[in-house]
């Protein structure tokens, strides 16, 4: 014998105020249910920072949604009226309704909705913008997943250390997401160790800042050293490369600039000895 469960989800009740508990119970359903009522597997959409993206479902319904009720959400806007972008029916402007961070920054294909897929256009993604989205129609909710990085370019710098025996060299690449990893590059492909490594987040834009330095010694000799900057997640690479020459090297003199004065020092007091014992000697009583 089959058993037969027929499951049917009641609206939310309207109006849905701050505190209701039939609103908190809806909301709690609904979330409950949102297994149920996704369809197919889980879309996964990436940018970067910057760039514009489109977030596409085909619910494959082989029909026209032009005249179909469609709002976008995110996971935080699921409790709340808030909204990435809204189509009513009859049609209205919501332009004003949007949540201010999405304002003037969406577009909805008609083109698209014609030929039976849903496609939201988003404009100059954030950090912020990286979350779940939904797709909400009279009785089916779709789900798009938006990953957002973020990269920047390299620069390389010779910086000054007297006490040093070979040439600093210092890379920084501001503007990171995810947390990037910084490697150093002979001109042959070989690896060099870094002395310093530094990675710090700023909690304003949520990117990271890596920075690090190596020491080159003159009997590694001139050459080009390359300074990369990886991040795995979206694939992204970026490098800066510099150019030693011979004559930027340390010359032992330089190294040894102590001596110069120290030698210097050590011949005068020799002078003062020999002439102090000189005039010594000249004191002494003739011996008959």
């Amino acid at each position: 014998m089959r058993l037969k469960f027929v499951c049917v989800l009641s609206p939310v009740p309207a109006p849905c105020y701050r505190g209701s508990s039939g609103c908190l119970m809806a909301v709690l359903l609904l979330l409950l249910m949102l297994p149920t009522l996704l369809n197919g597997q889980l879309l996964t959409r990436t940018a970067l920072v910057g760039e514009d993206v489109s977030l596409s479902y085909d619910p494959e319904l082989s029909k026209d949604l032009t005249e179909t009720p469609v709002k976008c959400c995110t996971d935080q806007m699921l409790r709340t009226n808030d909204f990435v972008f809204k189509k009513d029916k009859p049609p209205k402007d919501n332009s004003k309704l949007l949540s201010p961070e999405y304002r003037g920054r969406t577009r909805l294909s008609d083109v698209d909705l014609k030929r039976g897929i849903v496609s939201l256009r988003l404009y100059n993604v954030t950090r912020a913008d990286e979350g779940n989205y939904y797709f909400v129609f009279p009785s089916k909710i779709y789900k798009i997943q938006l990953l957002i990085g973020a990269v920047s370019s390299a620069t390389i710098t010779l910086e000054e250390c007297p006490e040093c025996s070979g040439l600093v060299l210092r890379c920084e690449s501001v503007g990171w997401y995810p947390q990037p990893q910084l490697s150093w590059w002979t001109d042959g492909g070989l690896p060099l160790p870094a002395v310093t490594m530094y990675t710090t987040w700023d909690p304003t834009d949520g990117l990271y800042t890596i920075s690090s330095t190596v020491v080159v010694e003159r009997g590694q000799g001139a050459g080009n050293y390359t300074c990369r900057v990886h991040q795995e997640r979206f694939n992204q690479t970026r490098e800066a490369e510099i150019a030693l020459h011979e004559d930027q090297f340390p010359s032992c003199s330089r190294h040894h600039w102590w001596l110069v004065p120290a030698l210097a020092n050590f011949f005068c007091a020799l002078v003062l000895v020999m002439i102090n014992g000189k005039k010594n000697k000249s004191k002494l009583p003739e011996r008959k």
